[in-house]
């Protein structure tokens, strides 16, 4: 099995592939951009699956032009993020990213849904925040942790687009916290990290996660 980071677009976010060499079979998780640059690194591989963190177009781009080109591959995503799927979020962002439209998804990812491919096996955790319908995908046997935009390398997602919520995202983080140190995050955007990391350094989500519960406190005492 192999894990490879691809970036793409003008935003620079990454596209990440899942090899099975023994299949010669690949998932393909968050196309944003140049869908000609990813049909080109799985070219001689099978193309099981397209999966997305969550539904801003920055990760979704491409999933359209995948599907023409790969019409009986399924896409998987949170249907809470459905009404995203036609959402730019900045003005000419779509052309900026040569964004194709994005289909509905044919399989909806929620909390406590596994996706087996190969030796990986991706346990769904639902991560709202950043967007309703975040996921992050971990593997228990690899403790690898695909993130999409809940959290980076030293910083959290945003929170100020269509669904965000501070609240949502804190509760999500404190979640992701409670796995094992040692699992290692791919983020949607920038380095590869790790929780232990990220529980030291990250002063955005200490913080977040430290204002909300003192928010907590404050609406018990009025």
């Amino acid at each position: 099995m192999i894990v490879k980071i691809i970036t793409t677009g003008p935003i620079f976010e990454n596209c990440i592939l899942i090899f099975n060499e023994e299949s010669k079979e690949v998932l393909v998780i968050d196309p944003g951009a140049e869908g000609e640059k990813i049909e080109e690194e799985i070219k001689g591989y099978d193309l099981k699956g397209i999966l997305a963190t969550h539904g801003h177009i920055d990760h979704i781009g491409q999933v359209g032009f995948l599907k023409r080109k790969f019409p009986d591959t399924p896409f998987y995503m949170n249907e809470k993020d459905k009404f995203l799927l036609d959402n730019e979020l900045f003005p000419n962002f779509k052309r900026l990213l040569k964004a194709e439209n994005c289909p509905e998804p044919d399989i909806t990812l929620k909390e406590g849904s596994t996706i087996k491919f190969g030796r990986f096996n991706f346990y769904v955790i639902e991560t709202p925040g950043h967007s309703p319908g975040s996921v992050c995908f971990y593997d228990n046997d690899y403790q690898i942790l695909i993130t999409g935009d809940t959290i980076f390398k030293g910083s959290i997602g945003r929170t100020d687009l269509p669904g965000g919520s501070e609240k949502d995202l804190a509760l999500s983080l404190q979640k992701l916290l409670l796995l094992p140190d040692e699992t290692q995050i791919i983020p949607g955007h920038g380095e590869v990290s790790s929780l232990k990391y990220e529980k030291v350094y990250n002063r955005d989500m200490l913080e977040l996660i430290q204002s909300v519960k003192l928010d907590f406190f404050r609406d018990l005492l009025k």
